[in-house]
């Protein structure tokens, strides 16, 4: 978490400033964020704040923070866009020279420092329901542990992960059965669950058991697909065991799909088969038998 200063922020806003002099008339700040910085960049540029953007007054729309891109795309087409700060996955177009930092931004003007918990009490709110009533006081820092925990794949260094290997002569199928797994649907936010079997041929080292367990949590607790899921499992023990051939084989239901839209339950199976694994039937057959 990086906690920035009026000072920083002070920084970004006369970069706006100077990147724009001689060449807008008003300033525009998205709400809530673009609001403080827009004054700032106003006030350097010695132009007017407006309150909506407007065709003929050459506005400069600014906002704190570029991520998705998704509050400035609406308006770039019509006027100048810029903004302080972007994350290295934000669209360049938008703001091409704000700085780019890979972090979870606190600007000085946000409630609570700025913690994810204010979405959860402003979805709450969104439901009907009221945040502050006793069984749900402490539910948003819940939901932000409980989150936390869930997503904990993405601070695992799979490649560390899978450098413990042991020289043992092996030449037959190694395969681990039914590892359970619970992951977070990318497209609803919604848990699937199931189980992943996942087999590979030594070329020259074994890797041990627990670590095939520790991979599928790696990937499992991240925003998934199941079928990215299944081929995430088999790259990485393809790129870091080096294996003759590997394969994974992914059952699961998922609630996106029970709890909302159809309301079907169903399980869906996907698999993922590399090198002699998909080359040779022999050890195809021989794998899928384990599924």
């Amino acid at each position: 978490m990086h906690h920035l200063t009026w000072a920083d922020v002070d920084v970004q806003a006369r970069a706006i400033a100077d990147r724009w002099r001689g060449n807008c008339g008003t300033v525009y700040g998205i709400p809530q964020g673009g609001a403080p910085l827009a004054v700032m960049v106003a006030n350097y540029l010695g132009v007017r704040v407006v309150e909506e953007p407007k065709l003929g007054l050459n506005t400069l729309v600014v906002d704190d923070l570029v991520d998705s891109g998704r509050t400035l795309a609406p308006l770039f087409k019509q006027f100048k866009t810029d903004a302080a700060f972007a994350k290295p996955h934000s669209p360049h177009v938008y703001a091409p020279s704000a700085r780019v930092i890979d972090d979870w931004l606190v600007f000085p003007w946000e409630r609570n420092n700025g913690a994810p918990t204010d979405g959860i009490v402003r979805l709450l709110e969104y439901i009907g329901e009221n945040p502050s009533r006793d069984g749900l006081r402490d539910t948003p820092e819940r939901v932000l542990r409980a989150w936390e925990e869930m997503t904990q794949g993405y601070k695992v260094d799979v490649a560390k992960l899978l450098t413990v290997t042991f020289d043992i002569a092996c030449d037959e199928m190694v395969v681990v059965r039914n590892i359970p797994f619970a992951s977070m649907c990318e497209h609803h936010l919604l848990p699937f669950t199931g189980t992943v079997t996942l087999g590979y041929i030594p070329k020259e080292h074994v890797v041990g058991l627990s670590k095939l367990a520790r991979l599928v949590d790696a990937f499992a607790q991240r925003l998934q697909v199941q079928e990215r899921l299944t081929t995430d499992l088999t790259l990485a023990m393809q790129e870091h065991l080096q294996p003759l051939g590997c394969g994974a084989i992914v059952h699961a239901t998922h609630s996106c799909m029970c709890n909302r839209g159809v309301r079907k339950a169903g399980e869906m199976v996907t698999c993922s088969l590399v090198g002699v694994l998909r080359t040779d039937p022999q050890a195809r057959t021989e794998f899928l038998a384990h599924s």
